[in-house]
């Protein structure tokens, strides 16, 4: 990694977090800087994860909309960036809607109802 390479990704970083500071609402905003402090834990400590415990208010804010600014940001951090996975523990997390999509459509031609 060169440093003019993580000193641009250091930039748009902080440029988009400061821009989600001013549309995400404060709830949304201080989950997002909770997480992302988890992110900075697992890069530090270099885990290959991070368990983030969610209450049930913070599992609704957990939106696909929410999941898309957490995997750009996620993508600021690291030439491969990181991947970020939201789920539950022992079930998978749930597919993308393009997959979700895909999957639907694969079952309405083998003449099942999705």
């Amino acid at each position: 990694m060169n440093d003019r390479n993580f000193l641009e990704r250091t930039k748009q970083f902080a440029l988009y977090l400061a821009e989600l500071q001013t549309v995400l609402d404060p709830e949304s905003y201080a989950l997002l800087l909770r997480i992302l402090k988890g992110f900075n834990e697992a890069i530090v400590h270099r885990e290959n994860g991070v368990d983030i415990p969610f209450s049930p208010r913070e599992k609704e804010l957990l939106t696909p909309e929410f999941a898309r600014v957490l995997a750009r940001l996620a993508g600021y951090l690291g030439p491969h960036g990181m991947q970020v996975v939201v789920g539950t523990h022992g079930a998978p997390p749930p597919p993308p809607e393009h997959d979700r999509s895909e999957v639907d459509a694969i079952a309405r031609a083998s003449g099942m109802t999705p």
